[in-house]
């Protein structure tokens, strides 16, 4: 009984559910293929060398069970993962196990988790109607594999060998092309999905069945664009779905770009109100500049005359040290001129005694011419008012010698008696004379001292009276340097207190510089994330607009693809119907 191939209405996939990777991957534009394939043919045993995730393995699984087929399928493969792959080792080999169980419980399925060669006696010779090849992919790889089993082919049986239009797997693409001259009219081959060619290198049974059911006219090309469409669709279901959630995050990035410049606008204003508070701050610091800068010339002006009175000062100290060297040697001097007084003044004392004595002498010599003359006593009485005026005047002394003159005069008239004692009285008028020549030298002598004296004690006063006046200027500056001392005190504490101010103030500022400067590297990090969110939505844009395009064109190869369709079930509705009159 012929066998007829029937198109299958896009069977679903069960696997899906648990790996929906499989839906794009390399295997699935030739999932359909291979479930009709399978209700064509109706294999006894199936081998598959490679099955990963099992995209392949699944799609035979899923006909042998939707067409009710006694198939036996086996999968040989290490399950290690492939390079780049989510999942290596016994994770894809538990995934693979999980789906057997939870789908193909009924489907006749056998893994062998080793390597090709080592399942080579696990089957017999001739006992394999389809060999599927998709194992290594270097050319050498495939070549074993294909002599290695080929001898476990049945007869008209058939291989199917993928990645034989691989863009990255340049070896199996190669061997392919060997394959095809060395089997010339014992194959057919599919372009998409990496590749897929069919061989039948022991007969063209099947092949020749193929194309009497027309296959290649009615049925090759309806699998290129249902590949092409199922890829379509789910390209386009995934960026619709990729598009709704990068438009829900571009409304979430929105609202939150909305919120952010709410709070940048916020802080703008904050710190806006912060660079008024700034520039106040800053007006204030330049007038508080302005007064200490002022404060700071009157200080200079009171520092310069304050070093122009020290220097006065110090002038005048010069002054004082030489006027008190000065006045110490005139206390020297006038010292010396005490002592030379003191010194006169002892010899004057001695004259004195001996004036006295002589005087004492005299009174004895008037006594004893008492008797003689009357006159000598008046004499006498009148030298002892001299004698006693000798201490207080000259004048008087002067006033007693020319009274005694007189009275000598008067004495030698009325006295010629007394010749004996004229010779005396000679001797000492001789004597006072020249006594009080000596006692006149010395009055004049004491007088010139007093003057001298008198005159020194007029200096001294004059320098004393000179010397107050300064010590009182001095007290006095000294008085206004204690009062400028404690006005420049206060001002460095005024000073003081406005750098501590300007101080605080500055490390305000810095503080807020500080503050200012981290929200401006926020500011810049968020337009930042926004330059590059508005980047990635132009990049999204440009994406959804190719994608849009290849929809518009997928849209159009599929309108065409349902054209092809209806037109092959036309065909094969007159197909059935020419059968069953032949029938």
């Amino acid at each position: 009984m012929k066998n007829h191939w029937v198109l299958s209405e896009c069977p679903h996939y069960e696997s899906d559910q648990i790996n929906e990777k499989l839906k794009f991957a390399y295997w699935e534009g030739h999932r359909d293929f291979a479930y009709d394939l399978l209700n064509f043919v109706n294999p006894k045993k199936i081998v598959e060398l490679g099955s990963q995730y099992g995209c392949s393995l699944f799609a035979f699984c899923q006909s042998v069970k939707d067409n009710g087929l006694k198939t036996q399928i086996n999968a040989v493969d290490y399950w290690k993962g492939d390079i780049g792959a989510e999942n290596t080792g016994e994770e894809v080999y538990e995934i693979v196990k999980q789906t057997i169980k939870k789908f193909f419980r009924d489907v006749d399925i056998n893994l062998y988790q080793m390597d090709f060669d080592s399942a080579l006696d696990s089957f017999e010779d001739s006992s394999i109607d389809i060999l599927h090849i998709d194992g290594g992919h270097r050319y050498e790889d495939v070549e074993h594999d294909l002599n290695s089993w080929i001898s476990k082919l049945k007869e008209n049986g058939i291989i199917l060998f993928h990645d034989v239009f691989s863009h990255i797997d340049s070896g199996s693409c190669e061997h392919w092309e060997q394959t095809k001259k060395k089997y010339p009219a014992l194959y057919f081959e599919f372009r998409h999905s990496c590749g897929l060619g069919i061989l039948f290198p022991k007969g063209n049974y099947w092949y020749e069945n193929m194309i009497s059911e027309g296959f290649m006219d009615k049925y090759y090309p309806v699998y290129y664009y249902r590949s092409l469409y199922k890829y379509t669709k789910r390209r386009f279901e995934e960026l619709e779905g990729l598009y709704r959630e990068r438009y829900e995050t571009i409304i979430g990035q929105s609202k939150m770009i909305t919120e952010r410049d709410t709070v940048i606008a916020s802080q703008k204003a904050l710190i806006d109100e912060k660079d008024k508070g700034i520039c106040s701050q800053s007006q204030m610091i330049e007038e508080r500049d302005v007064v200490i800068a002022s404060q700071k010339v009157l200080i200079d002006e009171k520092d310069e005359g304050i070093q122009n009175q020290s220097k006065m000062i110090e002038e005048r100290d010069v002054v004082i040290a030489s006027q008190k060297a000065l006045i110490d040697e005139k206390d020297k001097g006038i010292q010396n001129q005490s002592q030379m007084i003191e010194e006169r003044d002892a010899v004057i004392a001695s004259q004195k005694a001996l004036i006295d004595e002589k005087d004492e002498g005299i009174q004895n010599q008037s006594q004893m011419i008492d008797e003689r003359d009357a006159v000598i006593i008046s004499q006498k009485a009148l030298i002892d008012e001299k004698d006693e005026g000798i201490q207080n005047q000259s004048q008087m002394i002067d006033e007693r010698d020319a009274v005694i003159i007189s009275q000598k005069a008067l004495i030698d008239e009325k006295d010629e008696g007394i010749q004996n004692q004229s010779q005396m009285i000679n001797e000492r008028d001789a004597v006072i004379a020249s006594q009080k020549a000596l006692i006149d030298e010395k009055d004049e002598g004491i007088q010139n001292q007093s003057q001298m004296i008198d005159e020194r004690d007029a200096v001294i006063i004059s320098q004393k009276a000179l010397i107050d006046e300064k010590d009182e200027g001095i007290q006095n500056q000294s008085q206004m340097i204690n009062e400028r001392d404690a006005v420049i005190a206060s001002q460095k504490a005024l000073i003081d207190e406005k750098d501590e101010g300007i101080q605080n103030q500055s490390q305000m500022i810095d503080e807020r510089d500080a503050v200012i400067i981290s929200q401006k590297a926020l500011i810049d990090e968020k337009d930042e994330g926004i330059q590059n969110q508005s980047k990635m939505i132009e990049e999204r844009d440009t994406l959804i607009s190719d994608q849009e395009r290849i929809i518009v064109e997928q849209a159009e190869k599929l309108e065409y693809l349902n054209q092809l369709v209806q037109e092959v079930n036309r065909h094969k509705i007159i197909s059935r119907l020419i059968f069953h009159k032949k029938g």
